[in-house]
């Protein structure tokens, strides 16, 4: 008697298990590394160029104000100073953050493509499933053909055939180009 398949085609998992890019690097975050990346979250907004723009207007005006007792006065050269101050510290500061948030760009792009390969391989191996149902049911209807004209008289055969309108094709036929 004939081995029972229970399956057409094999699969093999792909091995990628999805994660959490963000979770995998931020675990190796060090208290620097997450002061960095809360003060280039903080500098980066829009809030922080609003506060330095009011404070440096601020600043000329109180000077301004003051006249001949103004410890700052027009050009403003401590302010200067200051800014080019702030400058030099969050630059840095700024970089180290980007690289950081770098990383998690990386593990979010890495992570992307192994799901797509993922996706593919299971794709392909849905296609591969597919094809062998083909070849199976392409088997067995030639042997269910082969047994109903055996079997039947050739106008019952043509009977058969006719419900759909469409008459029998061949595995021949119906095979891809």
């Amino acid at each position: 008697m004939a081995e029972r398949r229970t399956t057409l085609a094999s699969t093999v998992p792909h091995p990628h298990r999805a994660s959490n890019p963000h979770e995998r690097v931020s675990k190796g975050y060090s208290r620097q590394d997450r002061i960095a990346l809360a003060i280039t979250a903080a500098v980066g907004t829009m809030y922080a160029v609003y506060f330095l723009a009011a404070f440096m207007v601020g600043w000329m005006l109180v000077q301004t104000a003051a006249g001949n007792g103004a410890f700052d006065p027009f050009p403003f050269i401590f302010l200067l100073f200051l800014g080019n101050i702030v400058q030099l510290l969050l630059m840095p500061l700024i970089m180290v953050g980007q690289n950081l948030q770098g990383k998690h760009a990386e593990a979010r792009a890495e992570e992307e493509f192994q799901t797509t390969q993922k996706t593919f391989a299971d794709a392909e191996t849905t296609m591969r499933h597919l094809d062998a149902q083909d070849a199976e049911l392409i088997r067995q209807t030639a042997l269910l053909r082969a047994l109903v004209e055996r079997l039947l008289p050739a106008e019952d055969v043509r009977r058969i055939e006719a419900p759909s309108g469409v008459p029998f094709k061949e595995a021949s036929d119906t095979a891809a180009p």
